[in-house]
């Protein structure tokens, strides 16, 4: 907060001057008083956010945990290091209780957290002395288990998951083929979702109605974006952006699909981010901030995109939205220095990710509301009352949810560490 003084000496050589200096004086200290009662109100009303440190595996002397995924009931997954030095994944509830061990129990095992659905379920990949290599599903009131290979491979990669715990990703067949699959986690088998040209494919999200996007080989020696839309028909190509390569990275409850594909712009292959509307309409290229590059970084069920793009500056890149109302995608800029980057964004299209401070030596955590306003801070968006403010540095918001709740990474000064932070508005 800013500190206003009042600049004038009440000081004079003429006595019968000094008590009007002085009223000057004070109704000057009046006005500077309602201005910084103002500045202090207003900052009390961007100061929102509580935070909550997650906690650790009591396993690591550098960082705590990374996330994996936050739903509307403010839980948490992630990966953590453990006692033995491995990293193991975990849940954690938001019901007073430290974060969950998801396994497995074996001494020198491995686990990584993927996705979490709204259930509290998490997907991921896990290694043990027993079994090997293995996708998991964990969480919501069950142990790790392993999601069989129905596919007569030996091979599974757990992607993603949605709130009826339906999973997604890719699986050997019987001939050692990746294909797309769909395990419903209801006791019946898993499904080939088949692929464009008989070959491999890769799903990568599935919404609410069980519709799967991804890539998929063509056999033109290049992968194309997929929808299967999980009504009897195949897996349908959603080509590209005319440069060959694409692949669908996200799909909302509508069908439409959000990914990145190459293009060719004034000769050049670079690759732009995508939306397919599912409107009947070819893929849509959502540009560029005016330099090469795009790519996605979250779809929301309005259609709006977030990502980032480089700019007309060498070497910049900047995190953008584009809001699906006509316009182009809008430039979020950074914090006062060169590059920004946005990782997630909700349902109202408020956006989190990181910004390079002044000088570029420091990079904080960042919020973009979607009201007009800049990117703000989340450091300076932190509740002054919050005994963690003056210790925890957010240097990168990870995921926000339909709440406007936020898990971000942090450095606490008193211990040194870099841990998980959840920030609540409510």
């Amino acid at each position: 907060m800013d500190t206003f003084t009042v600049e004038g000496s009440l000081q004079t050589h003429r006595r019968h001057k000094v008590a009007a200096q002085r009223r000057l004086a004070w109704a000057r200290q009046g006005v500077v008083g309602l201005s910084l009662a103002l500045a202090c109100q207003g900052a009390l009303a961007q100061a929102m956010y509580r935070i909550t440190p997650l906690g650790s595996l009591d396993g690591c002397t550098t960082y705590a945990a990374v996330a994996a995924g936050l739903n509307e009931a403010d839980q948490v997954a992630g990966s953590a290091c453990t006692p033995s030095s491995s990293s193991h994944a975990f849940l954690w509830k938001n019901d007073g209780t430290p974060m969950v061990d998801l396994g497995p129990s074996q001494v020198g095992s491995f686990s990584h957290a993927q996705a979490l659905n709204s259930s509290g379920l998490v997907i991921g990949d896990a290694s043990d002395s027993s079994t090997g290599d293995f996708s998991f599903l964990a969480g919501g009131g069950t142990p790790m288990r392993n999601i069989p290979d129905g596919l007569g491979g030996n091979t599974v990669q757990a992607w993603a998951i949605n709130g009826r715990g339906q999973v997604t990703g890719s699986a050997e067949t019987g001939s050692g083929a990746g294909v797309a699959f769909l395990w419903k986690n209801d006791g019946s088998p898993m499904r080939n979702l088949g692929a464009l040209d008989g070959g491999g494919a890769f799903g990568m999200a599935i919404n609410a109605s069980g519709q799967v996007t991804g890539q998929s080989a063509t056999g033109t020696g290049t992968d194309h974006a997929f929808v299967w839309k999980n009504n009897g028909t195949p897996m349908r190509d959603l080509g590209s952006l005319g440069g060959g390569f694409s692949q669908g990275l996200f799909i909302n409850r509508s069908g439409q699909v959000a990914g990145n594909s190459d293009v060719f712009v004034k000769g050049k292959l670079t690759t732009h981010a995508f939306l397919w509307k599912n409107d009947g309409t070819p893929m849509h290229d959502l540009g560029t901030l005016g330099g090469p590059k795009s790519h996605v970084t979250a779809l929301n069920v309005a259609g709006q995109v977030s990502g980032n793009a480089d700019t007309a500056r060498l070497n910049h890149k900047h995190a953008f939205v584009w809001l699906n109302n006509g316009t182009l995608m809008k430039d979020l800029g950074t914090l006062g220095g060169t590059n920004s980057r946005a990782n997630n964004m909700n349902s109202s299209g408020q956006v989190t990710g990181k910004a390079n401070l002044a000088g570029n030596a420091v990079q904080h955590a960042f919020l973009w509301r979607n009201n007009g306003t800049k990117i703000q801070d989340l450091n300076a968006l932190i509740d002054p009352a919050d005994h963690l403010k003056k210790y925890v540095t957010l240097f990168n918001a990870d995921f926000i949810n339909d709440g406007s709740d936020i898990v971000a990474d942090g450095t606490n000064s008193r211990t040194g560490l870099q841990g998980l932070y959840l920030l609540r508005s409510r």
